[in-house]
């Protein structure tokens, strides 16, 4: 019964006031149109910016990319040396706020789990970055185009601190977190539940067991002539986290900056060892490494899929490899010699 007191709803004009208050403590990050932007020239794309109104969010289209740059920047400063003095990277970023859908909800558990729950190592820059982060759900009534969500058990979820939904002149909102509450009035006793998706645009069956004999399956090689090894898949994606570290030196070379920098799986000579040895020169390979980190590996240890059925790496590839498809084939090659024997 106390949730009901958290309830409101405001205008679109009593929203201005209330994002105002809310901005003065919160950046809010959150899908936005950008148009021009897009693959093709005059097309728009859907992507996670800083806002200054609830008005400039989109609410009701699919995001070409995730808010992972949020928690995980593209690049970021780890700390700086001269000398013998080290000194840590200051932490400028203000609390933030996000919108999600619940499949990206998901996805920042899969990011948790890489860098708070590893093998008991916490990462230092994730936690500071976490830590300061609140993620208010936005709703998923239908599946959006090559969407597996359903069928991956990340369309639903409870984990969030405040829940809204756009209507017609205005909001909705249940804030459930003490820190956010304090900005929205409580005007009403309805309990506002979230819709969530119930049916994939691409079902799938996610398989439970693979066993590593797959890993010489002739698939890999037809996806060696197909993959083009780009990294878009992995750019978009919201639970990929690889990264590399690179020191900036200044031109006295007596002191420089260590940066961590997004990488991918999928490019050329990430696997690469010291003494030049590289254990996954064939596209193929890599992307075999990659679905079945995504779906088998991560789950082993973790207990639940790296995949949250998104369907972005779908969308940006340019020579149409598709996730839903590659776990269709798997799941064709696993029944194939159940049969076979």
């Amino acid at each position: 019964m106390a949730d009901k007191a958290k309830m409101a709803r405001f205008s679109c004009e009593e929203g201005k006031g209330i994002f105002d208050s809310l901005s003065k403590h919160w950046t809010v990050i959150a899908p936005v149109e950008m148009p021009g932007k897009g693959r093709f020239s005059g097309t728009t794309l859907v992507g996670y910016e800083e806002v200054q109104s609830f008005d400039e969010i989109e609410f009701f289209k699919k995001t070409h990319f995730s808010a992972k740059s949020v928690l995980l920047p593209i690049r970021q400063a780890m700390f700086s040396y001269r000398d013998d003095k080290i000194e840590e990277a200051e932490d400028r970023v203000r609390p933030t706020i996000i919108f999600l859908r619940s499949c990206d909800i998901h996805a920042v558990k899969v990011l948790d789990a890489h860098f708070l729950n590893s093998g008991g190592y916490v990462d230092f820059y994730y936690k500071r970055l976490r830590q300061k982060v609140k993620l208010f759900l936005i709703e998923c009534e239908k599946p959006f185009e090559n969407c597996f969500c359903v069928s991956l058990q990340t369309n639903k979820t409870d984990d969030w601190a405040a829940f809204i939904r756009k209507v017609e002149g205005g909001y909705e909102i249940h804030a459930r977190d003490e820190e956010l509450e304090v900005y929205f009035p409580s005007n009403t006793e309805n309990v506002l539940e979230p819709r969530f998706v119930q049916q994939d645009s691409c079902p799938v069956k996610i398989p439970q067991e693979i066993d590593t004999s797959i890993f010489e399956d002739d698939i890999w090689k037809e996806y060696t002539l197909r993959c083009i090894a780009c990294g878009r898949c992995t750019i978009t994606c919201p639970t990929c986290s690889c990264f590399s570290v690179q020191d900036i030196l200044p031109e006295d070379k007596a002191g420089g900056e260590r940066k961590r920098l997004w990488s991918s799986c999928l490019v050329k000579k990430f696997s690469l060892l010291a003494g030049n040895h590289d254990f996954r020169t064939k596209e193929g390979d890599r992307l075999r490494y990659r679905l079945l980190h995504k779906i088998d590996d991560f789950r082993k240890r973790q207990g639940f899929n790296m995949c949250i059925g998104c369907g972005r790496c779908d969308d940006a590839c340019p020579e149409y490899i598709s996730m839903f498809k590659c776990i269709e084939k798997i799941n064709q090659i696993i029944e194939a010699r159940a049969i076979n024997g």
